[in-house]
């Protein structure tokens, strides 16, 4: 595949069963693109809280944070550095570049979650009625 960047010194990639060269360090693993790849899409579905039934504590939202960050800046540094990306690792390194930014903004913003059918009665109804009409 080629020169991949900075990361490539003569590092394997420590996936299971992986001889190939790293070319990032992530989450304290070194990397070759293709496990890069399906490491970040594996840990972003995991915490989107999209995906999620459980809430984030504030320390889990702080590590969930650092982890997208990071993922987001490993990313681009390999889409600028990397020479002889395919078409389709281009867009997968730029999918998960969107999708870690929308995570970051998801997990900053306050969350408002539904009610379930919850239609105010009596009369909570007539002065909501009233004062909206």
């Amino acid at each position: 595949m080629g020169a991949m960047g900075p990361m490539s010194r003569k590092r394997n990639c420590s996936a299971i069963s992986c001889g190939s060269a790293s070319v990032v360090s992530l989450d304290k693993q070194d990397f070759c693109l293709n496990h890069f790849l399906n490491y970040c899409y594996q840990e972003l579905e995991a915490v989107d809280p999209r995906s999620r039934r459980l809430p984030s504590t504030s320390a889990n939202l702080a590590a969930m944070r650092a982890f997208i960050e990071e993922c987001s800046r490993k990313a681009l540094d390999i889409s600028l550095h990397s020479e002889k990306l395919s078409n389709l690792q281009r867009g997968r390194l730029l999918d998960i570049l969107l999708w870690a930014g929308e995570l970051f903004v998801l997990l900053r913003a306050p969350r408002v979650y539904p009610t379930d059918s919850v239609v105010p009665r009596g009369p909570a109804i007539r002065a909501y009625s009233t004062h909206h009409s």
